[in-house]
């Protein structure tokens, strides 16, 4: 028998005679187990925590993005100009003010001048009478908004009643060749009409009658329209 023969002979021996004893599994399986918590150990090196951080950081970074963008967005929203209403016309600087609105806060000879003869009796006026040369022209709306109301009536000369928002309502009278229908959604500048006549105010000739509601209330127009 060889040298080398011999040494695996005695190492066999030492190992059974190890194993015999009580106390070898135990001490052979807490080997185990410390040489596969070392692997893991090792295995989950700097370079991998580096790596979790990294993800993290740019996950939080990617929400605090979409976050500033969202909040942008609703920035650009409430920053639009609110539209302002215009004067129902083409060309504003054409027509001329035939009859005021009643203003209670005016000279009484500016009231008067603004009072309409309804049956023989007095009546404030609640708009104003647009005209422009003793000619037809074009009516636009004033403001963007839904037609609520399109009406023949010689009385008043036809009616056209658009609802806009911030509880405003605009009515335009004594048209003809109406170009909108209940329900339709118009465009501030949107042509709807033309002048035309009512039994209301004979001595105008043709025009526009214009009126202006807030909340349900008489407004004058030229306070609100540019």
């Amino acid at each position: 028998m060889s040298q080398g023969d011999k040494n695996n002979s005695t190492l066999k021996s030492n190992l059974k005679g190890f194993m015999k004893k009580r106390w070898s599994l135990p001490v052979l399986y807490l080997a185990c187990a410390a040489v596969v918590v070392s692997t893991v150990f090792v295995l989950q090196s700097p370079g991998d925590k580096e790596v979790a951080t990294v993800t993290e950081e740019f996950t939080a970074n990617q929400n605090r993005t979409d976050w500033v963008q969202d909040s942008d967005e609703e920035v650009t929203e409430v920053n639009q100009p609110t539209e302002k209403m215009a004067m129902p016309v083409v060309d504003p600087s054409a027509i001329t003010i035939h009859r005021s609105f009643y203003d209670q806060d005016a000279s009484a000879e500016e009231q008067q001048e603004s009072l309409v003869v309804v049956n023989q009796s007095y009546s404030t006026n609640q708009g104003i009478d647009i005209v422009q040369d003793g000619k037809d022209f074009e009516v636009t709306a004033a403001q963007s908004g839904e037609v609520t109301v399109v009406q023949e009536d010689p009385f008043v000369g036809n009616l056209v009643e658009i609802q806009h928002a911030d509880g405003l309502v605009t009515k335009y009278s004594a048209i003809k060749d109406i170009a909108v229908q209940v329900g339709d959604k118009v465009k501030q500048a949107q042509p709807i009409a033309k002048s035309g006549v009512s039994e209301l105010n004979t001595e105008a000739g043709t025009h526009l009658h214009f009126e202006v509601y807030k909340d349900g209330v008489a407004v004058n127009p030229v306070s609100f329209a540019e």
